[in-house]
C-alpha cells in the first residue's frame, strides 16, 4: 500500500500547476451517502448539472488533484460541476465506483428533476462513465443528456495498436502501468464483466470524444467512437495534435486546453437545439 500512497500523493500535486478559479465556489456534500463536491460558478446561465468522474487509473484521485482544473470547467462553462468521489481500488474493487456513481445519480436525477445532466469523465473516469450507462440502460432509467469524454480509458485489456504504436510518445501511460491499475481495479472480476468496452450498447446519449494524437490510449476513443456512431448520430470525435493524456489537466490555460473547454461549451449549447440531422463527425475521417 505505501507505494499506491505513493501514487495518489503524486497525482494530487498535479492539483497544484495552477490555482483555482477564485470565481467559483466549492461546497463538499454527501449525496446518498457518497463524498462529493459541488463547484458553483459566480455566474451560472444554465440549467445543466455536470457529474465529473475523474481518471487515476482507477486507484488515484481527488478533489486535491481536480479541484483546480474542475473549477476553471466550471467558470468557463458557466455551469455547476459536481464531483464524485468515488470509492477507490485496491481497497474498494469493481463494482464499488460503479455502485458509487449510479447512487449518486439516482439521488440526482430524484432531486434535480428539471435539470439536464451531463457526464463527463477523463482517462478511467470516462471508462466508468460508460458502465454506469450499461447501468443505467440495465435498470431503464434515463439516460443523462449528454456525455463529454478526454482522454478515455476504455479497453482495460490495453491490447489496442496504439499501445505500442504511441509507446515512445506517450511520457504518461505505459501499457504495464495500466494493465497493473486495471487488474488492481477488477480484482477477482473478469475483463469480460469488468471492462466497458465489453458493453454492447443499443441506445446512447450524444457525445463528445477528445483525445490527444499523442497517447498510447488513441485507439480507446477511435473504437468507442466507430462502435458508437451508428447508435447516436450526435457523436464528436476531436484529435488534438501532439497534445498527451488529459492535457488541460497539466496546463488549463494552454492554447489546446482552451479550445477543448470552448469545444465542450459548444457541445453543450448544441445539446439545447437537437435536429434530426445531427451527423456522426470525426476529426481523423478523411
Amino acid at each position: 500500500m505505501n507505494e499506491i500512497q505513493n501514487r495518489r500523493n503524486f497525482f494530487d500535486s498535479l492539483g497544484q500547476n495552477y490555482p483555482e478559479n477564485k470565481s467559483v465556489e466549492i461546497q463538499h456534500a454527501l449525496i446518498n451517502g457518497v463524498s462529493c463536491y459541488w463547484f458553483i460558478p459566480e455566474k451560472e446561465v444554465t440549467n445543466k448539472i455536470i457529474v465529473h468522474l475523474h481518471g487515476g487509473a482507477f486507484v488515484m484521485g481527488s478533489i486535491q488533484s481536480y479541484g483546480s482544473m474542475i473549477s476553471h470547467f466550471s467558470a468557463q462553462l458557466q455551469t455547476r460541476i459536481l464531483f464524485v468521489d468515488y470509492a477507490l481500488a485496491p481497497e474498494h474493487p469493481y463494482p464499488n465506483a460503479i455502485n458509487d456513481i449510479m447512487d449518486v445519480y439516482e439521488r440526482l436525477i430524484s432531486d434535480y428533476p428539471n435539470r439536464e445532466i451531463i457526464f463527463m469523465g477523463d482517462s478511467a473516469g470516462a471508462g466508468l462513465t460508460l458502465s454506469a450507462i450499461g447501468k443505467m440502460v440495465q435498470q431503464q432509467l434515463q439516460l443523462p443528456q449528454g456525455v463529454m469524454m478526454i482522454s478515455p480509458w476504455i479497453n482495460l485489456t490495453c491490447d489496442n495498436a496504439s499501445q505500442e504504436d504511441n509507446r515512445t510518445i506517450d511520457p504518461i501511460l505505459s501499457k504495464e502501468y495500466l494493465f497493473g491499475s486495471a487488474k488492481l481495479y477488477t480484482g477477482d472480476v473478469p475483463f469480460a464483466i469488468s471492462s466497458p468496452e465489453y458493453i454492447e450498447f443499443d441506445q446512447f446519449p450524444p457525445t463528445l470524444i477528445m483525445v490527444g494524437t499523442n497517447e498510447v490510449l488513441l485507439d480507446d476513443s477511435k473504437n468507442f467512437y466507430n462502435n458508437i456512431k451508428g447508435i447516436q448520430p450526435n457523436t464528436t470525435l476531436s484529435i488534438y495534435e501532439s497534445q498527451l493524456h488529459v492535457w488541460p489537466l497539466a496546463n488549463v490555460h494552454s492554447e489546446a486546453a482552451q479550445k477543448a473547454i470552448a469545444e465542450m461549451g459548444a457541445f453543450l449549447t448544441a445539446l439545447q437545439n437537437p435536429t434530426s440531422t445531427s451527423k456522426a463527425v470525426s476529426t481523423y475521417e478523411k
